[in-house]
């Protein structure tokens, strides 16, 4: 009969969908950058600890040396192997020494370009900023006012010299030579009179002062008689 009809089948059960989660983004921390001067001074500490190290392990080989020439047979024997064991250690120093000097020295290579594109980018900057600068004062300049005051210029320095012209010219008078010849001996008739008129004058007063001469050698005379 069920096969037939078919058996009543009751709902099936759902599938359960899987909850997705939502995953909260932690916001990425951003890493600060790696100061290359610590870090070249920390190298620059291990450096120094690894050639102590280096230091103490010369100084201990050489008194483990000394005695392996002072001992003989078995005691002999366990120092050279000291001597070998220290002399391995100091081997596996040196190289670390060598090594991290290396990293220093490419640090500080990479400090030295850092700070090389550093100053190339202040550079930048500056030039750009000078010229920001320059371009504000630039646009405040009027060309055609400046050609304006150029050609006022140049016709003031035209005015003035034509006014110094001016001012310094002399004017041409048209004297006729008969008329002058006719002033010069009119001239030279009154200073003629003009002398004439002055020689009683000086005949009188030489005159006077030869009787002021006599009249004083006489007055000298007189006194010496009286003495």
């Amino acid at each position: 009969m069920n096969r037939l009809f078919g058996a009543q089948t009751g709902p099936q059960p759902q599938q359960q969908q899987p909850q997705q989660q939502t995953e909260q983004q932690q916001p990425q921390q951003q890493q600060e950058p790696v100061d290359l001067s610590k870090q070249s001074e920390k190298l620059e500490s291990k450096c120094k600890q690894l050639q102590d190290n280096i230091n103490n392990l010369d100084q201990e080989l050489a008194n483990k040396y000394q005695k392996v020439k002072n001992s003989k047979g078995a005691t002999q024997q366990m120092y050279k192997q000291q001597c070998v064991l220290l002399l391995k250690k100091k081997k596996m120093y040196s190289d670390q020494l060598t090594q991290v000097m290396n990293q220093q020295f490419t640090l500080d290579n990479l400090a030295f370009t850092k700070e090389n594109i550093q100053n190339q980018l202040d550079m930048g900057k500056a030039m750009k900023e000078a010229y920001s600068a320059q371009k504000v004062l630039f646009d405040q300049i009027n060309m055609d006012e400046l050609e304006d005051i150029q050609d006022d210029m140049k016709d003031m320095e035209f005015d003035t010299n034509y006014m110094n012209e001016m001012m310094n010219r002399n004017y041409d008078v048209d004297i006729d030579e008969d008329d002058l010849d006719e002033e010069m001996r009119e001239l030279d008739d009154e200073m003629f009179k003009e002398m004439m008129q002055q020689q009683p004058q000086v005949q009188n007063n030489q005159q006077q002062q030869q009787v002021n001469q006599q009249d004083q050698q006489q007055n000298l005379l007189l006194d010496q008689q009286l003495k």
